[in-house]
């Protein structure tokens, strides 16, 4: 008997009557027994695979199961599993014991299922992780030439136009405001965008890559950004249209292409029932057809441009800080809390009123110098409230999320300097560009580091004999040698033969 799938139906049975037991019975017994359609019906039981399809695949290789089986083989979506899966991603239950590449996949894979199902809208988490295109506009720009965006510093015009008897250059644009989707991109989100152009370049494509290529492939760019910059509340990008894309070059002086869709990993941040995207963490600029800009392309965390990456809840200064986790940090600045009460600019009488008492009746109450006491926390609240900048009678919910914004902008700042250095240290240390994101992604850092401790980590991994296996795998032959060590033993540097790949 063969598996089918068949996508077009959708079960409603119950997701507890599924014996989850006997499906994966019945999925490992097709696979042993070289059943046609197996391979094909355990990539769509499952939301992610974490081993390949083979007879020898375990149980414990496969996450998130959300069709069932019908006796006739049929391999049918169920609308209680697919909502159970996205709920188990989200950690309902547990944390899922998923690499990001994973979680990724899952994300992309139950996304597409919401998708498919009418009246049935995906949470935000799935959203968060998997990402969904919608139209961000872009376009040819007819309002700068191509001189007037600068060209990065790394870019070598002559080397890329070089053997090209036509060669092209174009700018396209992209304003700052509402998406479709009604997301707010803000200005922060596009200079984003552009720092990474003038940093180190994005390639372009024809349309979007498929969620499961991302990670892993390369396709032949038809554009190549190297310029940019952001000017009255737009963001001007300009690129090279490759040689050998003379087909693009012709339907661009034709006009029938002139728009683009940015791949990337927005963040959101929700204030007053806005979403706003605040920052944007680009991987291409790709060419889209017209009228399709915003096609629902599911790419493993990108976005509509819009795909977001929330900052993570529960940690301080992300997006799911609590009340008591921002006064713990406080009380570990060394804040007292009669600073904290004053800092939010109360009197007496506003704390009472707040929690529902009168004056009159917890006079008699206390003593002089408990009610001392109070007086001096709503002192400190009202300081906490001037050095934010805000109004003296500023609610406190206000000052509150004013708070949050201010660590979480610290946060941000530490960890964008944490990855600076990483990637300075590693460039350093690897000189073959293909091997340094192999090194980084195999690091295991604390929050808190230095450049010793960063140069010691990247000896000590590339020392190792699997690491050098694998990298010799990879390379076809040795890229890396130590030549220092440390006290420790650590390697401090690496020499890098320049290979192809």
């Amino acid at each position: 008997m063969a598996l089918r799938i068949n996508n077009d139906r959708v079960s409603s049975r119950s997701w507890g009557e599924i014996d989850k037991s006997a499906l994966w019975q019945r999925l490992k017994q097709a696979l042993q027994e070289s059943e046609a359609g197996a391979a094909e019906a355990v990539r769509e039981v499952y939301a992610a695979i974490k081993a390949d399809v083979t007879p020898d695949l375990r149980e414990a290789d496969c996450w998130g199961p959300h069709h069932e089986i019908t006796p006739e083989g049929i391999v049918l979506l169920n609308r209680g599993g697919l909502i159970a899966a996205a709920q188990a991603l989200a950690g309902a239950r547990s944390d899922p014991s998923l690499t990001d590449a994973q979680r990724r996949q899952a994300a992309a894979h139950l996304l597409r299922h919401y998708r498919s199902i009418d009246g049935l809208t995906p949470p935000e988490s799935l959203v968060s992780v998997a990402g969904e295109m919608v139209q961000l506009a872009a376009t040819v720009s007819g309002e700068v030439s191509v001189q007037d965006v600068p060209v990065a510093p790394w870019a070598d015009l002559t080397a890329l136009k070089m053997g090209d008897p036509d060669p092209m250059e174009v700018v396209v644009e992209v304003p700052a405001g509402r998406s479709k989707r009604g997301w707010n991109y803000t200005p922060a989100a596009l200079q984003r965008i552009v720092g990474e152009v003038m940093g180190q370049g994005l390639p372009g494509f024809l349309g979007h890559q498929k969620p499961e290529d991302v990670d892993h492939e390369f396709p032949k760019p038809v554009t190549h950004w190297v310029g940019a910059k952001f000017e009255n509340g737009k963001a001007y990008f300009r690129g090279v249209v490759d040689a050998a894309a003379s087909d693009l070059k012709r339907w661009l002086r034709a006009k029938t292409v002139r728009t683009v869709s940015i791949f990337g990993i927005p963040e959101l941040q929700r204030v007053g029932g806005e979403t706003n995207v605040v920052d944007y963490k680009p991987l291409s600029i790709d060419w889209t057809p017209l009228g399709r800009a915003g096609m629902p392309t599911a790419v493993v965390a990108i976005g509509e441009m819009d795909v977001i990456e929330p900052a993570e809840a529960g940690k301080k200064g992300g997006a799911g800080v609590t009340l008591q986790e921002l006064l713990a940090e406080l009380k570990k600045q060394g804040a007292s809390p009669a600073q904290v009460v004053g800092e939010m600019g109360w009197k007496p009488k506003d704390v009472l009123t707040t929690l529902g008492l009168k004056f009159e009746e917890l006079a008699g109450e206390i003593g002089g110098e408990a009610w001392a006491g109070t007086k001096a926390r709503a002192d400190a609240v009202g300081e906490i409230a001037t050095a934010l900048g805000l109004a003296k009678d500023v609610k406190p919910a206000d000052i509150v999320a004013a708070a949050k914004a201010a660590r979480e902008a610290q946060i941000k700042v530490a960890r964008a300097e944490r990855d600076a250095l990483i990637d300075r240290v590693i460039g350093e240390m690897v000189v073959a560009e293909a091997a340094r994101s192999i090194v980084k992604r195999m690091l295991q850092l604390p929050e808190q580091v230095d450049e010793a401790a960063v140069k010691k980590a990247v000896g000590e991994l590339v020392a190792q004999e699997d690491v050098k296996a694998a990298m010799a795998s990879v390379f076809k032959q040795d890229v890396v040698r130590p030549v220092d060590a440390g006290r420790d033993g650590a390697q401090s540097g690496l020499i890098v033969r320049r290979v192809a790949i």
